[in-house]
């Protein structure tokens, strides 16, 4: 694993130095008219936040942030690709793309078709917060950006030592993230999104598993005893309902009374407390500018009061409010 691991980092300050040699051979002119297609949410904003929007020319359904993005696509001003992975390649050629963004494993499926059209990309993994930096540069450097991604960069880690020494004195709180109901799995060794947690004090269970999303059972869970669950929730998730069979295994996500009456819940301290969350899952896993948004959600979701009678939530609410807006305490213990 280790020897994958440093290959695949090797992989990435390689194809991080091409992308600069060729930021640094061209104008600052004809970068201006560069055009780029984000088959990433966390790219897109992060284009938009270098002063970059107006060469965007392609974009994918879930590319919601910044909220000018989705009107674009109305509007016919940006083209919609797809998916994250149901996404139409020949699409993105026919826009005659400078710069193809691409993010996770999940997409590394679209690199040889990238490289067979001699297309250039950059991809972030999102395993750290050093790699989303170093792509975040890289990205600026290719657009002739360089000052606007340097600045950006500065930004979030000035917000995210703040928001350290702001929840450095609450407790240490052991933290169960279901990133999916159905196939359960954490955030694993390979996600940046440990070090976001552990910046407000949580202790996420199977962290040290290796994998960005490494699988669980609820057997794990229940040894593990976690006093928050978090469950991933975003502005169309009670639209696409829970399936734990068939084809849409998986889609959608679930109810807080679906967990709390799972085998074995009420053992768990995080039910027996009522602090069983949804997050937003739309900002939480973006690598780029809404990082520090995300560390606020954690620590708020983490670190708030618990609510017994919401464990009787059999539904996905529309608005976030319908589970109550948390506002992080130290809780008093007498």
């Amino acid at each position: 694993m280790l020897k994958h691991k440093t290959s695949r980092y090797g992989f990435s300050i390689l194809l991080t130095i091409m992308v600069l040699l060729a930021g640094c051979n061209r104008s600052k002119d004809s970068s201006a008219n560069l055009r780029i297609v984000s088959l990433a949410p966390n790219w897109t904003q992060t284009v938009v936040e270098i002063g970059a929007k107006d060469q965007l020319v392609g974009v994918t359904r879930f590319c919601i942030y910044p909220a000018e993005i989705p009107e674009m696509v109305i509007a016919g001003d940006l083209i919609s690709i797809g998916g994250f992975v149901d996404l139409s390649m020949s699409r993105v050629d026919s826009l005659k793309p400078d710069l193809v963004l691409t993010a996770t494993g999940m997409q590394l499926r679209f690199h040889d078709f990238l490289k067979e059209q001699g297309i250039p990309f950059i991809h972030m993994e999102e395993t750290s917060l050093a790699e989303t930096y170093e792509k975040i540069l890289a990205l600026g450097t290719f657009i002739n950006k360089g000052t606007e991604a340097g600045k950006l960069i500065e930004s979030i880690k000035s917000e995210l030592v703040s928001m350290e020494q702001e929840f450095a004195s609450f407790p240490n709180v052991k933290v169960y993230y279901e990133i999916n109901y159905a196939y359960k799995c954490v955030p694993g060794a390979d996600s940046y999104i440990i070090e976001l947690m552990r910046m407000v004090g949580a202790d996420p269970i199977y962290a040290d598993r290796p994998g960005i999303a490494p699988s669980v059972t609820w057997d794990d869970v229940l040894v593990a005893n976690p006093e928050v669950i978090l469950i991933p929730w975003w502005e169309t998730a009670w639209q696409e309902g829970t399936h734990f069979k068939g084809p849409q295994r998986g889609y959608g996500t679930t109810s807080i009374g679906e967990v709390a009456a799972r085998e074995g819940a009420q053992t768990i301290t995080a039910v027996k407390t009522g602090k069983v969350r949804y997050i937003n899952s739309a900002k939480t896993k973006q690598a780029g500018p809404m990082i520090p948004i995300a560390v606020r959600l954690f620590a708020e979701a983490i670190h708030a009061p618990g609510r017994p009678a919401r464990m009787q939530m059999d539904f996905v609410p529309q608005f976030m409010e319908e589970q109550d807006t948390f506002v992080p305490e130290l809780e008093v213990v007498e």
